[in-house]
């Protein structure tokens, strides 16, 4: 079982557990199955099955004698089992508005909690706590800490009969039942500079059919988040020539219109690259062909069909990234071995006191190429915050003397971005700035709700298009992502803060494409490791010892560096081994 493997499926146990527990709700509740294609729009799917198989409408339409509530219900009941274009759902509304209703979103409630109110005869309203919502592509949004989904269904009499009048323009259902009929994929998009791409997380039915709304979602574009930080190679309104994408044998034909037939070869690569990514999340695919007008698309050194290592220099988890742990041990860098802490040779007959440690994407054997002279330092590898918190160092090949790159008051752990350019945060007096230094010069980041601010710990993604940072605010500790945007300079902007059932949090890091893991505690429980989604729709906390750092990375057991002076890595039976004494354990980046 490869690294990413190994995650993968010590993510999925993690997701069944926490699933599993939200059954409970979704059981008191009584819900039903829920939609397929909301948020898609209801587009056509083709002529291809679903996925799988379409659980049956649990609700034929109203009864004469419904009352008002009831009709309510079985609105809510037929918008949470899977018909193309709501047909069943229609019917419980008045006749004014049934063929206009087009719901373009998803609005997910907590399931542990009634969703009707009745506050006057004839009077129903949804009033229940909103979870979050789902964009016309797909995309989360977490609701803000008590936000309510309050919705006045405008009950109406029609002949005699309750019916809905001012049906919601999205449809409604229950985290339980999203979670059970909703998958989360990327769609991929590329940096500015098109040299890698950028994971763009959305949720799809697993009932509907996933190639092509995967494809029709990644030429609509990224996000409303991510757009200002990414680049897509399909021009605008690009759209399917054939009615869905097909797959046979494995592989998957998306026939494009001639919109693609003017580009050059490079952006044929890089539409390929995109698409090639996209596509490989399901299973059944393993490779990709592309047509225009059913004829070949054609791109230079690609033979007719391409599949994900035709584009494996474009991996958003770099492809030359290194994959040790590092950590400290006494006056020592040492890697984390299988078995033992294993002291870094190129540091040898080095003491080095440090209060954080940070180590470049590509690790400690960038530091064995030859240098070029116009890019003096760019074999440095390790950077060291002095244990004052006053300085910064960077150790590159064993040859060179450490460098100071940075002094300042009250520095926090540094990370390594993919351009080796080492991000820190500077902090006076609570006030942080952030700057991103390489071995030519210090480049101030523009960061709007991070600069100023209290921020207690920052790290950039490993592709360089996203930071997550911890920040104190009122009292606690909140969790932020922000996207990098790179023009004339480097701004992080478009900070969200994701929801953690947490009052103080210490550190974080990046544990996958899309999930930041950060150590934290809640009162005066002990500290503990969680996984959050980028998007804050997933979190999970994790058993392990208590724990005031943590490494991870895309890939790599998790490394916790705990309250007890020890390193302790999650193993493949998600158990924790102790592997020694240490502190300020770190993955590259």
């Amino acid at each position: 079982m490869t690294p990413t493997e190994e995650a993968s499926a010590r993510w999925s146990r993690r997701t069944l557990l926490r699933t599993g527990a939200l059954g409970v709700f979704g059981l008191v509740t009584g819900c039903a199955s829920v939609p397929v294609d909301g948020p898609v729009r209801f587009e056509s799917m083709g002529t291809h099955e679903a996925t799988q198989t379409s659980l049956p409408v649990l609700v034929n339409g109203p009864d004469p004698s419904d009352s008002a509530q009831q009709v309510a219900r079985g609105f809510l009941d037929a918008m949470a089992s899977y018909q193309a274009g709501q047909p069943v759902a229609r019917k419980y509304l008045s006749p004014a508005v049934s063929e206009r209703w087009q719901p373009t979103r998803v609005l997910i409630y907590d399931s542990a909690t009634l969703p009707l109110a009745e506050p006057k005869p004839g009077h129903v309203v949804i009033d229940v706590p909103k979870v979050g919502d789902l964009g016309v592509n797909g995309d989360w949004t977490s609701a803000r800490p008590g936000q309510k989904l309050a919705i006045d269904l405008g009950m109406t009499k029609v002949d005699g009969q309750w019916r809905v009048g001012k049906p919601p323009d999205a449809l409604v259902m229950s985290i339980y039942n999203f979670q059970r009929e909703y998958q989360r994929y990327n769609l991929y998009f590329f940096d500015p500079e098109f040299e890698i791409l950028v994971p763009d997380p959305i949720y799809l039915p697993i009932r509907g059919h996933v190639e092509t709304l995967l494809v029709n979602a990644l030429l609509r574009g990224p996000s409303k988040w991510l757009r200002p930080a990414v680049r897509s190679a399909f021009p605008d309104g690009t759209t399917l020539a054939a009615p869905s994408v097909s797959v046979e044998r494995q592989v998957a034909t998306v026939d494009l219109d001639p919109k693609v037939d003017g580009l050059y070869d490079p952006q044929r690569r890089y539409l390929l690259a995109q698409l090639t990514w996209t596509l490989d999340q399901i299973p059944q695919v393993k490779r990709v062909a592309v047509t225009v007008g059913r004829a070949q698309f054609s791109v230079s050194g690609v033979g007719s069909t391409t599949d994900r290592e035709h584009w494996a220099t474009y991996d958003p988890q770099v492809a030359t990234a290194a994959q040790g742990a590092y950590a400290l041990s006494g006056d020592r860098v040492v890697i984390i071995g299988a078995n033992s802490l294993v002291p870094v040779s190129s540091l040898a007959g080095r003491k080095i006191s440090a209060r954080s440690i940070a180590v470049s994407v590509v690790g400690e054997r960038g530091s064995a190429q030859p240098l070029d002279p116009d890019t003096k330092g760019s074999a440095d590898w390790l950077a060291t915050v002095s244990a004052d918190g006053r300085q910064v160092m960077v150790y590159g090949s064993q040859a060179n003397k450490p460098r100071v790159i940075w002094q300042g008051e009250n520095i926090l752990e540094p990370s390594w971005d993919r351009y080796s350019k080492v991000w820190l945060v500077d902090r006076n007096a609570g006030h942080a700035r952030i700057v991103a230094v390489d071995s030519q010069q210090a480049v101030p980041v523009a960061a709007p709700g991070l600069s100023g601010n209290d921020v207690r710990a920052l790290k950039v993604s490993r592709e360089g298009a996203r930071v997550a940072a911890l920040v104190q605010r009122g009292g606690r500790t909140v969790l932020v992502v922000g996207r990098v945007e790179r023009g004339e300079g480097v701004a992080v902007r478009g900070l969200r803060e994701l929801p953690l059932p947490m009052t103080s949090m210490t550190d974080l890091a990046w544990s996958d494409l899309d999930r930041v893991t950060v150590v934290g505690a809640d009162g005066q429980a002990p500290p503990r490791a969680t996984i959050v989604s980028v998007d804050g729709y997933e979190v999970d906390p994790l058993t392990g010892p208590d724990s005031s750092a943590v490494a991870a990375a895309p890939g790599q057991p998790l490394i916790l560096g705990g309250t007890d002076g020890a390193l302790h890595r999650e193993d493949k039976t998600y158990m924790w081994s102790r592997r020694g004494e240490g502190t300020c354990p770190a993955y590259p980046g």
